[in-house]
């Protein structure tokens, strides 16, 4: 009789052992892929601060990209998502756009653009790869060093507004270089935008730093506040939610002085998105919380003159109607060359302002035509329809985030850094996807 059907006999239970103990039986010990290191990632953010003041935003996102090209390479074994290939798709089209370029200037642009999506998309990409050695809370850190800065800097360009910094970079930078406009805002930034259009009783400052322009300001704050919020609920001390709150109290002043009509707008936004989801997800309390405290913002932001602000600056620099002839214009471009766009932004001598510069979905559709701007539309849809499943606050503010970019785009542009937050937001949402949440460290 076999060894079995002794065991059998004498009423033992046989249980087999596990299919996964037999594969390593069979085959030894299965072969784990290497860890990749936090730093590259986290660099990104944390360094941000660094980076401004030495003039290294321009070639940080390259080089911290490239190096986690590198890590990733070396690991052998990368995971995608759908969200991740939508995104490589764009950038193939993005290359494919290259055609249309006509001058070594324009390449300079059309490289360098193409340059920091290529690194924005490799983040995501790590981010996704990284789940030993990254989580969700440190790119939540990460996202609060940026606003962090974005406000800091933000009340020094109310208090002195005509301050503009020569970084280490502009001192060895190339003369050529520094006839670039971006480049020379880059390396040689001010602290704020000082208009004084005719007819204004005084001249507007508007806080810009750590960016060239407000509206980048505007922009990047309309991301991540709410993000502070989510921060501020997931903070475990009483002391760090009382420093936040005072933080988030005091950034209201900054952002009241940029008079920025979009960013209220694209606040507003995200707020009634997240409101919904909550609504949808069967918690009307949270969701009736949330309309609650944007009408409290909302308030205050007309109690402290925001509004009236805004119509003050509206009377006499004409935004408005500038803005409906410049998109006029632009598609009116666009349609000569509809599929692959022009590479570029290009100057119309007739208005005195570059066509595809007023908000990022015209700079998508006049560099790369209707296939790219349909191509970073359907990133944005396939990361909300693949993540609609994730029944937490954090996914909801996460996606609230993604469709805000996805409105605000249309008069609002994205930077680097924006395009960092966007994308490292999909990413947190993308890997949440296949690993059934969002992970807190």
């Amino acid at each position: 009789m076999s060894s079995i059907s002794m065991r059998r006999a004498s009423g033992s239970v046989i249980v087999p052992p596990p299919r996964a103990a037999l594969v390593r039986a069979a085959v030894g010990p299965v072969a784990t892929s290497p860890r990749l290191p936090a730093w590259p990632l986290l660099a990104l953010m944390y360094g941000f601060p660094l980076f401004w003041v030495t003039g290294l935003s321009l070639f940080a996102p390259l080089i911290l990209g490239g190096t986690m090209a590198v890590f990733l390479v070396l690991r052998g074994s990368v995971r995608t998502t759908p969200a991740v290939l939508c995104w490589f798709a764009f950038l193939l089209w993005v290359g494919v756009c290259a055609v249309s370029v006509t001058g070594f200037m324009q390449l300079v642009g059309f490289g360098q653009r193409a340059a920091d999506l290529l690194a924005v998309g490799i983040a995501m990409l790590y981010y996704v790869n990284a789940r030993e050695s990254v989580s969700a809370r440190q790119v939540l850190t990460g996202f609060t060093v940026l606003w962090s800065t974005v406000i800091v800097l933000g009340v020094l360009a109310t208090q002195f507004p005509d301050v503009r910094i020569t970084t280490p970079l502009a001192q060895v930078i190339p003369g050529s270089l520094m006839g670039n406009e971006l480049v020379r805002e880059l390396v040689t930034p001010r602290l704020a935008e000082v208009q004084d259009p005719w007819g204004a009783e005084q001249p507007f400052v508007r806080p810009a730093a750590p960016f060239p322009y407000t509206n980048s300001w505007g922009m990047a704050y309309a991301l991540l506040t709410p993000l502070m919020v989510l921060v501020w609920t997931r903070l475990r001390t009483w002391k760090g939610r009382v420093l936040l709150g005072i933080a988030l109290v005091v950034s209201i002043y900054p952002a009241a002085q940029t008079s920025n009509r979009g960013m209220l707008l694209a606040l507003a936004m995200f707020a009634l998105f997240v409101a919904g989801r909550f609504v949808l997800a069967g918690h009307l309390k949270a969701g009736l919380g949330v309309v609650g405290l944007l009408t409290t913002a909302g308030a205050a932001a007309a109690a402290a003159g925001v509004f009236e602000a805004i119509a003050e600056r509206q009377e006499v620099s004409h935004t408005t109607d500038g803005r409906g002839r410049i998109y006029q214009a632009t598609f009116e471009k666009v349609l000569e060359s509809p599929v692959v766009g022009w590479a570029t932004p290009g100057m119309d001598p007739s208005i005195g302002i570059a066509l595809g510069t007023q908000g990022y979905a015209w700079t998508l559709l006049y560099s790369y035509g209707f296939i790219g701007l349909m191509l970073f539309y359907l990133v944005l849809a396939r990361v909300l329809l693949s993540s609609w499943t994730l029944r937490e606050p954090a996914a909801y503010v996460l996606q609230g985030l993604v469709a805000t970019v996805g409105c605000s785009i249309w008069f609002y542009g994205l930077g680097v850094t924006q395009c960092l937050i966007l994308l490292l937001s999909a990413g947190m949402l993308s890997r949440a996807t296949v690993d059934g949440g969002i992970d807190h460290g």
